[in-house]
C-alpha cells in the first residue's frame, strides 16, 4: 500500500519555464489528499516560501516534503527536522572567495518572504549580480561579512566563467571547508550543502520519523540530482522528459512534465487505491 508520494519540482511537477504548477496538478494533489490517506509533497532544493509561490500560495500542497535539499523535512504540517548553517562555516567560504574575481557567496535566511532575500558577502560586480537576480529570482543586499544575528538555511556560490573555473572554485572551497559539499544543477552556480545532507538524507529522516517503508513510497523525478533517491525506492518514476540516466534507473514511467504527467499519475493512484488495485502506470511500465 502506498502511503507517501514525493515529487521533484523543476521540470517534473513544474514544466520548464513555468512560474508555478498548473491548476490541474494542484487539483490532482487535492484529490489525492482528500480521497486517500496518502501524503504528498515536494522533494526539492527549494525551500518552503519559494515553494508556496510555485504552488500559487496553496499551503495544502506542501504539508509534507523534503525541502531545501534535505535541510527542511516536513510531514503533515509538522517540521520533522530543520538544519541551519554554522556562521563560522559560511564566513570561511566567503573568505576563500574574497580573493577570487567575480566569485561570491549568497546566504538565504530561515525567516524569509516571497522576494527571496539573499545576503551577498563581499565586493561584487553589480551588473553580474543583477543578471543572477533576474535569472534565479532573488533580491540581494550586499554585506561585508556573514550576518551573525540570524540563521541561514541555504547558501549558494556564483561562479561566472568556464567549467574549468567551476572546478577550481569547487576545489578551493571544499579544501578550505571540509564540512561542506558543493552541488551544481545550474551552470555557473553552486548550492552549498552541509556534508552528509542531501535529498536522500532528508528522505531517510522522513521515513524514520513516520515509520513509512521504502516500498510504501512513490518518487517522481527527471534530473541527475534525482537519481540517488530514485534508487532508494522500488516505485521510482521518471517523467517522459527525464534525462536518459533517470529513465534507466526508474522502474515506472509517466507522461511529460509539460503534459501534467505527474498529475495524471496521481489521479490514477487515487482510482487504484479506492478500487484496491495497482495503478496502471506501475503495471504497464
Amino acid at each position: 500500500m502506498i502511503k507517501l508520494v514525493l515529487s521533484d519540482m523543476d521540470n517534473t511537477l513544474v514544466p520548464l519555464g513555468a512560474r508555478h504548477v498548473t491548476k490541474f496538478t494542484r487539483d490532482a494533489i487535492h484529490t489525492l489528499l482528500s480521497e486517500t490517506d496518502i501524503a504528498f509533497g515536494p522533494n526539492t532544493g527549494r525551500d518552503y516560501v519559494e515553494l508556496l509561490r510555485l504552488f500559487s500560495m496553496d499551503k495544502s500542497c506542501l504539508q509534507t516534503g523534503v525541502m531545501s535539499t534535505g535541510k527542511r523535512v516536513m510531514y503533515k504540517g509538522q517540521t520533522v527536522s530543520l538544519k541551519v548553517f554554522s556562521h563560522k562555516t559560511l564566513q570561511r567560504v566567503a573568505d576563500v572567495l574574497s580573493g577570487e574575481k567575480d566569485m561570491f557567496l549568497l546566504c538565504y535566511p530561515v525567516k524569509t518572504n516571497l522576494f527571496n532575500p539573499a545576503y551577498v558577502v563581499g565586493p561584487v560586480d553589480a551588473a553580474k549580480l543583477e543578471k543572477y537576480e533576474r535569472k534565479l529570482f532573488f533580491i540581494s543586499g550586499i554585506v561585508d561579512s556573514v550576518p551573525d544575528d540570524m540563521d541561514f538555511i541555504a547558501a549558494t556560490i556564483a561562479c561566472p566563467g568556464t567549467p574549468e573555473d567551476m572546478e577550481r572554485c569547487r576545489k578551493l572551497v571544499t579544501e578550505a571547508c571540509p564540512d561542506i559539499n558543493l552541488l551544481s544543477v545550474v551552470p555557473q552556480w553552486f548550492d552549498v550543502l552541509p556534508k552528509g545532507v542531501s535529498k536522500v538524507s532528508g528522505f531517510e529522516e522522513l521515513l524514520e520519523k513516520t515509520g513509512i517503508l521504502p516500498e510504501e513510497v512513490i518518487v517522481f523525478g527527471d534530473g541527475e540530482n534525482d537519481i540517488e533517491i530514485l534508487k532508494k525506492v522500488p516505485h521510482s518514476v521518471a517523467v517522459a522528459n527525464a534525462i536518459p540516466e533517470v529513465k534507466a534507473v526508474a522502474k515506472h514511467h509517466v507522461g511529460a512534465s509539460a503534459d501534467d504527467g505527474v498529475a495524471h499519475a496521481l489521479l490514477e493512484l487515487v482510482r487504484a487505491t479506492k478500487a484496491g488495485e495497482i495503478p496502471r502506470f506501475m503495471v504497464e511500465n
